[in-house]
Formats: structure tokens, C-alpha cells, sequence
């Protein structure tokens, strides 16, 4: 039966042509929602930030460049083993998920936040790729000379491309550096005004301005939230200071959101929120008893680092 199958090359043909889909629109879906994978695989507690920003970005170059060679048939034994590792080496993950991690199983990220698969239907979705592939030869597309330079040149570019067009945050701090000029005197005079001077000095702390509308801020407080659970930070050190709205349902919608625990935060206005931080945000302060020893933006923000801070070890 199956060399029945392997002998219809047009059969095969669109066999290699789906599965090899399969693995660049996952590479790609990933991508664009990558800062999102990213907190994902950070979540399961295994690497810190700055390795698991380089493994994601790995993995998709990984992705992208299995699925040209199957499209291709470039080195197609290379790529399909290759693709039977990574789909039994992802199905053994999803199916001891619940045993090993305590991670949100709704959306598996397979294929980022743009098409969502469960777990379940995530292992579905492996298991077909792999009967699929098993209907193949891995001898079954004959190389032309020379195709390892090709592959070489896709690994390469595959890998730049996904460093080089949202590349890790410690790659952009050492270009772009990571302090954030804010206006020191304004801030401690909008904390007095909000008679929160006293609770916003006490000891070493992480101040984190937001803005609930801002899709880096609420990045940013998933971020800080993975990274006290990670490092056993003490949440009373962590306090927030939103721009005013209307009305506290928005900064309740997005402590759900993020699902963070009951910090304390206050609120400026608008105007005094901008000029403090000279119109960026999301800006982290860190405070020690009231002084501003550095303001950073969420990118430059390191667990290592604001851990030893904490411990008063800097």
C-alpha cells in the first residue's frame, strides 16, 4: 500500500507541499506574535529571559527553514527526519504538559496568537503531520549537486531575518541603551499631591508607569508579573502608577488581563503622567527609600539584574 502511495508522485508532491505549508505558516503566525511566544516559553520557568528570546527565535528559523526544504525537496532526507524529530519531540511535550508545567493550555501557540489550538488539538494536529509524513520516502525526492550550499544560504537568512527584524531585547539595549530620562521633581511632587510619597519610599521598589491603553504596558506587566512569580519577588516592592481615566474599570480590566495580584497603584493625571516620563511609556523605576537609582524602559528590564537590586546587592 504504501509504495503505492510513494509512487504517485503528484500524491507525494502535495503531501510535501501541505506539511511543508504547515511549518512556515507556523514559523511565520509565530513571528508576528512573537513577543508573545516569547512570555510563553518564558513561563515554563526553564530559561531566563535573554536564552529564551534566542531559543523562540531559534525555533522559528528552525520552522521556516524545514518548510522551504520540504516544499523544495532541498536535502528532503535532512528535512524529513528533521520534521519527524520536531513533531515527536513536540507531541511528547503536549502530552506531558499538565505532569511538568503550569502554563495556560488554551493556545498551545503552534501557531502564535493568530490561529488558537488547544492542546488537545494541537497533539490532533502533530499526530496527522506525522502519519503524513510516515506515507513519504525519505528517498523519495533525489537532490541536485550542490543543494547543501542552498540550504546553508536558508539557514543563514532565515536566521538573520528573525534577529535582525525584531531582534532579543539585550541585542536592542546594547545598541540603543536602556536608560529613560524622567523628570524627577515632578514625579515626587504628583506622589505628594496623591498622598502616596510615603508608601511609594519605603525600601527598595519597582515603580511601573502605565497606560492601560497601551499594548507595551500591558506586555510589560505580564512580563514583570512571569518574572517576580520566576525570581519570589515580594509584590508590596512592586507599585503601579497609571494616567487618570474616566473611571478605575480599565486598570481593573487590565490587572485581569494580566492576571496580576492586588499591587498597589495610583494614578496622574495625564499631562503630569507624559511630562514625568517625557512622553514614553511604559517606563520602570527603581527606588530605593524615595531615590530614583535608574528608569528604564520594559526592554532594557532584566530579572537578574532588578533581583539583585532588590537584595540590596547593587
Amino acid at each position: 500500500m504504501k509504495n503505492r502511495i510513494t509512487d504517485n508522485k503528484l500524491f507525494t508532491y502535495v503531501i510535501r507541499i501541505f506539511i511543508g505549508g504547515v511549518f512556515v505558516a507556523s514559523a511565520v503566525l509565530k513571528y508576528l506574535s512573537i513577543d508573545i511566544f516569547d512570555l510563553y516559553v518564558y513561563e515554563h520557568n526553564i530559561f531566563n529571559l535573554a536564552l529564551t528570546e534566542t531559543l523562540t527565535r531559534g525555533l522559528i528559523a528552525c520552522e521556516f527553514c524545514m518548510g522551504v526544504m520540504l516544499i523544495f525537496g532541498l536535502k528532503f532526507r535532512w528535512a524529513y527526519f528533521g520534521a519527524l524529530l520536531l513533531l515527536t519531540a513536540f507531541t511528547i511535550y503536549l502530552v506531558s504538559m499538565p505532569l511538568l508545567f503550569d502554563v495556560d493550555m488554551n493556545n498551545c501557540h503552534c501557531f502564535g496568537d493568530k490561529i488558537i489550538l488547544n492542546r488537545t488539538q494541537s497533539i490532533i494536529k502533530n499526530i496527522i503531520l506525522i502519519v503524513l509524513l510516515l506515507l513519504l520516502s525519505p528517498n523519495g525526492v533525489k537532490d541536485f549537486r550542490k543543494s547543501w550550499i542552498v540550504v546553508l544560504i536558508l539557514a543563514i537568512l532565515s536566521l538573520g531575518m528573525t534577529f535582525a527584524f525584531n531582534p532579543p531585547d539585550y541585542i536592542y539595549t546594547a545598541i540603543y541603551g536602556s536608560e529613560v530620562r524622567i523628570d524627577e521633581d515632578l514625579y515626587h511632587q504628583a506622589l505628594a499631591a496623591q498622598q502616596k510619597q510615603e508608601s511609594y519610599s519605603q525600601g527598595r521598589q519597582i515603580i511601573c508607569m502605565y497606560s492601560t491603553a497601551c499594548s507595551y504596558c500591558r506586555k510589560s506587566a505580564r512580563r514583570v508579573q512571569l518574572m517576580s512569580q520566576r525570581e519570589h519577588w515580594n509584590t508590596e516592592h512592586i507599585k503601579l502608577i497609571f494616567w487618570r481615566m474616566s473611571n478605575d474599570s480599565a486598570i481593573t480590566r487590565f490587572y485581569d488581563k494580566q492576571q496580576l495580584p492586588d499591587m498597589e497603584y495610583t494614578t496622574f493625571t495625564v499631562d503630569t503622567f507624559l511630562n514625568i516620563t517625557k512622553g514614553q511609556q511604559p517606563v520602570i523605576l527603581l527606588s530605593d527609600n524615595g531615590k530614583i537609582v535608574k528608569s528604564l524602559d520594559y526592554i532594557a528590564f532584566n530579572e537578574k539584574e532588578i533581583t539583585r537590586f532588590l537584595e540590596g546587592k547593587e
